[in-house]
């Protein structure tokens, strides 16, 4: 059941902030309702309808408002209070930021503001009217609402050619702003990254703490259902031994069980927090998007009168920053790529991808350091640092990390919309359950488990698995 909205709240506190943002415009009414789906697990979205009178007549406007689900102890369990101020921080300070750094960059053809819907609230914290008391935190997030702009969610499962190549060509470009704040202003880089709540997978350092920590109940069943199945079938020819590629796949099998069975979470935050300890990869890092998959973008198409359909792919916004980090952008990346390639064309369309990626981030770059003035050689200096043969040196060696995500996750979108919602609410209510565990082991059988030995098995003949 969805939160109830106070109607007090979003009458004197929510509307009047939006409409701030209208102010050649005059407020009539407003309509909010639940925003059902499959894909809110970490929070409760409404559809917010405002109906305003401006000069030209009377406009309807939509919005989306997110809040944070869940009561007090889910919402420390699954570090709610965390992703969520993080994600406001994005909307408050690394927009501005980003911002600020390109106002000198006016011939840049893309702007922060291209890629995200626009931000009209945006709290953390005590909010008068929602939290029930001084030291309840809440979180409100208020976004344009792009479906009459002919924005949709992508398919449910996975995408085609275009609309990974479009995934990352703007993910290329997101990333190329942190690149440039951090070669042009280091203080306010510093500064930046420095307001990020840090939210670990693990505490290394005390590994017997924070038992109930949902990142290692989410990746111990993971992690139990992967191996039980290439147990189930060892013998069922799903290994080649003859072939060199499935010999070393049997052999970093081997390694991973080895080494992370006991504590998968531990490879996990080896691959966050590695980038900040290897020097070679330390100034790839990135403010990163955090859960850059395809049921966080919208994408837009256009309109064919003639044809009465929405056809070619126009453009993409992205959003959903709750799992905001500091890292590697092999993070964001390799998520999504794993997450959303189909299995038969994935090898043939991998480097077509990176390759999408880097030469957008390198354009973006390249016009925002010129706009800065920066001299010919350091410009050079600067670029070649991030060429493409550093960039893919650097992917391999945190690219596992995409496999770990669709380990756990990747089931819970290839099964049944039935199973899907059952864990959705068990998440919600009893993450510690022996049926949210049954069910997380299960749900999609044998079909998902095989999808993701082919995952793994791509990873292993590209060598992403060296390095774990």
């Amino acid at each position: 059941m969805a939160l109830k909205l106070p109607d007090k709240y979003l009458r004197n506190r929510l509307v009047p902030q939006i409409m701030q943002h209208l102010q050649r415009e005059e407020f009539i009414f407003y309509e909010v309702d639940h925003s059902p789906g499959l894909d809110g697990f970490m929070s409760t979205m409404y559809n917010i309808k405002l109906k305003t009178k401006t000069t030209g007549g009377i406009k309807e406007r939509w919005f989306i408002l997110k809040i944070m689900r869940g009561d007090k102890d889910f919402r420390e369990y699954s570090k709610s209070y965390i992703q969520f101020a993080n994600e406001i921080y994005v909307y408050t300070s690394v927009l501005a930021a980003f911002k600020e750094v390109m106002k000198v960059a006016e011939e840049c053809s893309t702007k922060i503001d291209d890629l995200l819907p626009k931000c009209y609230v945006a709290e953390f914290g005590y909010i008068e009217g929602l939290s029930s008391n001084v030291k309840d935190a809440e979180s409100v997030l208020v976004l344009e609402h792009l479906k009459p702009l002919n924005y949709r969610i992508g398919p449910r499962l996975y995408l085609n050619f275009e609309h990974l190549l479009g995934m990352s060509r703007v993910l290329g470009q997101y990333h190329a702003f942190s690149y440039t704040l951090r070669s042009t202003n280091i203080t306010k880089w510093n500064e930046l990254i420095a307001g990020i709540k840090p939210l670990p997978f693990i505490d290394i350092k005390r590994p017997d703490e924070d038992k109930n920590n949902f990142y290692r109940i989410l990746y111990r069943v993971a992690f139990d259902r992967f191996f039980d199945y290439l147990g189930r079938y060892k013998d069922d020819n799903i290994f080649d031994s003859s072939n060199d590629k499935d010999v070393k796949l049997i052999e970093n099998l081997k390694k991973l069980r080895e080494k992370y069975f006991h504590e998968p979470c531990e490879l996990l935050e080896n691959l966050r927090t590695k980038v900040l300890i290897n020097e070679d990869d330390k100034n790839f890092a990135v403010i990163l998007h955090g859960d850059y998959n395809r049921n966080n973008v919208l994408f837009k198409y256009k309109y064919q009168e003639q044809e009465a359909s929405l056809t070619e792919l126009e453009d993409i916004k992205m959003f959903d920053f709750q799992e905001l980090r500091y890292g590697s952008p092999a993070l964001d990346l390799s998520f999504f790529m794993y997450f959303n390639t189909p299995e038969d064309i994935r090898s043939k369309i991998w480097s077509n991808l990176l390759v999408c990626y880097h030469t957008n981030m390198i354009s973006i770059l390249s016009s925002n350091l010129k706009a800065h003035q920066k001299t010919s050689n350091d410009i050079s200096k600067i670029l070649s640092y991030y060429s493409f043969e550093n960039f893919q040196k650097h992917f391999a060696r945190f690219a596992f990390y995409g496999v770990m995500i669709c380990l756990h996750f990747l089931p819970w979108m290839l099964c049944s919309e039935q199973e899907c919602e059952r864990l959705s609410k068990l998440f919600g209510v009893n993450v510690h359950s022996d049926e949210f565990y049954q069910l997380s082991l299960n749900a999609g059988g044998d079909m998902v488990n095989s999808k993701l030995l082919g995952i793994v098995r791509h990873a292993s003949e590209m060598g992403y698995m060296d390095c774990i």
